[in-house]
């Protein structure tokens, strides 16, 4: 990857330009919030915007203070609306919608059908998973505008995250003829269509995460399918400057302790702390420095840092706090 590739400027709004973003990245990384931040910052913008989980995990009722998120799509902001998709209701929205058959949909939600059906065909789980983000995706009021402006789904982890996105081709070449053949054809023209969908990956500047973050990027890649800037999170922020950092370089607690004591505190034991808490600091800085040259000189893709933010409780006001940085980045993505 050149210099020029690295650093040319990306605006804000190519976060938002397709009609669905997938979010993914290894476990642990944050990807929910950070999906939740992205679908708050569209909503802010004047996008009517549908947050979708598809792991009944229920992090998103936590993070906006409502009731537990099901099939229904409710308002849970201004502009922003949101909804659990589970494959037993997707199902029964399927064989209602193709087949006319409400009562027989109940009945197959209700047996042994879906497990049966998950357990012959595991794809078939996914694709009716992505069915459903299809179906929001094209859906239209009666004026004829689409009724979402943007749909951000918190998708399975990267480790699972290709093999979802495989599901609507394996599926075409288990049926091969009906209505779910045709539905998995239009899930791959969708998958395919980045004006309609691209992944949005997420990770830590970190070692494990920034590999599985480079590998998966490749694979997705392989797959035709279009990747969105990619997102960095709980990136720690300098605390010294350049000038101070250099000086903390070699000082002992001998050093340190005087100075403490001039201020009241007690110079023995805090003058060892603050230093090691320094120390370990400035070593985290420095991996994170490397692990950008890792990303920048593997993939060919801008990138979008969310800060750390340091809390017992991660709630809606830090989340605002990342809807914040997304909606001012504008031009400074890198």
């Amino acid at each position: 990857m050149t210099d020029q590739k690295a650093h040319a400027p990306v605006e804000t709004r190519a976060l938002f330009e397709p009609r669905a973003l997938l979010v993914t990245g290894k476990g642990g990384v944050g990807k929910s919030t950070a999906a939740a931040a992205l679908a708050l910052a569209s909503a802010r913008t004047g996008r009517r915007t549908c947050l979708v989980e598809v792991e009944g995990r229920q992090i998103m009722r936590t993070l906006f203070n409502t009731e537990p998120w099901d099939f229904a799509e409710r308002e849970v902001r201004p502009d922003l609306f949101g909804m659990s998709i589970d494959p037993e209701a997707s199902l029964a929205e399927y064989l209602a919608m193709f087949y006319g058959a409400r009562r027989l949909s109940k009945l197959v939600v209700n047996s042994t059908a879906v497990d049966f059906a998950t357990t012959a065909a595991p794809g078939i789980k996914d694709v009716l998973l992505i069915g459903k983000v299809k179906e929001m995706e094209r859906r239209r009021d009666p004026d004829g505008r689409f009724v979402y402006d943007l749909i951000v789904v918190d998708a399975p982890p990267t480790g699972r995250i290709v093999n979802f996105l495989r599901a609507p081709e394996a599926t075409t070449e288990l049926v091969t003829v009906g209505p779910i053949r045709e539905q998995a054809r239009s899930l791959t023209d969708l998958l395919l269509d980045p004006a309609r969908l691209r992944i949005q990956l997420v990770t830590l500047l970190e070692e494990m995460p920034i590999a599985e973050t480079i590998d998966s990027a490749r694979a997705l890649e392989e797959l035709g399918v279009q990747l969105n800037p990619i997102i960095t999170n709980r990136v720690l922020r300098p605390q010294f400057d350049p000038g101070a950092a250099k000086a903390l370089d070699g000082m002992t607690p001998e050093a340190v302790q005087p100075l403490l004591e001039r201020v009241g505190l007690d110079g023995a034991g805090t003058a060892e702390t603050l230093l090691g808490l320094a120390d370990r600091h400035l070593h985290r800085l420095a991996l994170q420095d490397e692990m950008r040259t890792t990303l920048d000189e593997q993939l060919t893709m801008p990138a979008l840092e969310l800060p750390y933010l340091p809390s017992r409780t991660f709630g809606e006001d830090e989340l605002r706090r990342l809807a914040d940085v997304i909606q001012e980045a504008q031009d400074d993505l890198k």
